[in-house]
């Protein structure tokens, strides 16, 4: 039987961190968006999430402060579609989601889900993203069939979906063997740029063949993730560093690692770890040496034994007993002083490749393409996200300045390469610059 969360629920792992990382300009937030071949009825979308809901009891949550943690509890509101006010990823608030961690939004022919990330990663809300479609092109009238790529309404919910995957992949390990060090890491160079003066996101979409780009990876001998990682460290690099190596700090990249990929998992909920790429500035940096770089790190990174450790340490910090009964109010306080310090200076920008949507055959005919796309923030103002679905591989900028020059060096890196590219934009920039 299936675990209830009618009742309270505790914050998986990873998940503890998102809600202390909130202020008034940044929340941990991504979205995933479906775009249709026909413009999206409301109505039969706002029936289409009343009933997905229901099969997602991880999802039918609002977040809640405890005198220790933050938990979830049972939201028993009535679930809301809202059209898309604006292109741009926006703070999800008890106001404009009716107390929901999530957000579902129309504009023309797209669905956009936007997620914070304490209810879920990529992973966890792609099944829910996908349910959702699937149940609206059902309502539509659409001939669709699940093949058991969909987690369809009616079907069984598992404990397993509800399952915290740190917790269960914890084993104690001695003080020596915690990866304190790792998760520290070095003092990052920051992306400098002029600031939107309104709190939202410039979105810029790269849209290409998916097997056109695999071809060019095949060519390399490298994964897409190695030659993109590299080609953005290049443009950051080329745009900002080149004219002054010798006082810039390493270029660190964040890449979120799907530990399900690795260890044994069906939960819905958190279960990734970052790989913290470090690329020293150099006269004569190159793709080639970036790609190497790349493979090096997420080698080391994607180690089997190296993240159990690396778990364990996540782990250990949470069931520490000083930690866990510290009120919460001071553990915000802490946090937010120790990520002053160590956490905000250590990383330059995020890139995650969530790799490959799979949807049904019968759904292809209906779905033009899916784009990914990761909020940025006042500090880490430029993210880059990646997925490939229906044989289209979109690449998506998401910044928080004014500025697109490395944009647009990436861009030719891969038109260079002779990816053609198909370029859609926001143009947040153009209502929201000083």
């Amino acid at each position: 039987m299936a675990k209830s969360l009618e009742t309270w629920s505790k914050l998986d792992n990873s998940a503890k961190i998102y809600p202390m990382l909130v202020s008034k300009k940044n929340q941990n937030i991504f979205r995933l968006s479906v775009n249709l071949k026909e413009e999206v009825d409301a109505e039969i979308l706002h029936n289409a999430l009343a009933m997905t809901i229901g099969r997602f009891p991880g999802f039918q949550v609002r977040l809640m402060k405890g005198a220790f943690w933050y938990y979830f509890d049972h939201n028993s509101a009535k679930t809301k579609v809202y059209p898309l006010d604006q292109i741009s990823i926006k703070k999800i608030t008890d106001k404009n989601c009716n107390g929901y961690c999530f957000r579902v939004s129309y504009f023309q022919n797209m669905i956009v889900c936007d997620f914070f990330h304490a209810i879920c990663d990529a992973t966890g809300a792609s099944e829910f993203v996908k349910s959702l479609v699937y149940t609206y092109l059902n309502l539509a009238g659409k001939e669709v069939y699940s093949d058991q790529k969909i987690m369809t309404v009616g079907s069984p919910v598992s404990t397993e979906e509800l399952e915290d995957s740190f917790l269960a992949n914890y084993k104690k390990v001695s003080l020596k063997k915690l990866k304190v060090k790792e998760l520290q890491g070095k003092k990052a160079y920051h992306i400098d740029g002029i600031l939107f003066n309104n709190a939202g996101n410039g979105l810029i979409h790269l849209y290409c063949d998916s097997k056109q780009m695999l071809d060019l990876c095949h060519q390399k001998k490298c994964t897409v993730t190695e030659y993109l990682g590299a080609v953005f460290i290049m443009s950051i690099f080329e745009s900002q560093i080149k004219d002054k190596i010798e006082n810039a700090n390493d270029i660190q990249l964040f890449v979120p690692i799907n530990l399900r990929k690795i260890f044994p998992s069906k939960t819905l909920r958190n279960f990734s770890l970052f790989s913290r790429i470090g690329a020293s500035p150099y006269t004569d940096m190159n793709i080639d040496r970036l790609i190497e770089i790349m493979h090096e790190n997420l080698k080391r990174d994607t180690d089997k034994t190296y993240l159990k450790d690396k778990i364990s340490t996540t782990v250990w910090a949470e069931k520490f007993f000083l930690v866990r009964f510290i009120p919460l109010f001071l553990k915000r306080f802490f946090f937010n002083i120790s990520n002053m310090f160590f956490g905000k200076t250590k990383k330059t920008a995020t890139l995650s490749n969530f790799g490959v949507l799979s949807i049904p055959d019968s759904m292809k005919e209906y779905v033009d393409s899916v784009s990914f796309s990761i909020s940025s923030n006042t500090t880490t103002p430029l993210s880059l996200a990646i997925i490939s679905c229906n044989g289209k591989l979109c690449i998506t900028f998401s910044r928080r300045i004014t500025d697109t020059d490395i944009e647009k060096r990436f861009a030719k890196y891969l038109t260079d390469d002779g990816i053609d590219l198909c370029v859609t934009s926001n143009f947040w920039e153009v209502d929201n610059a000083l």
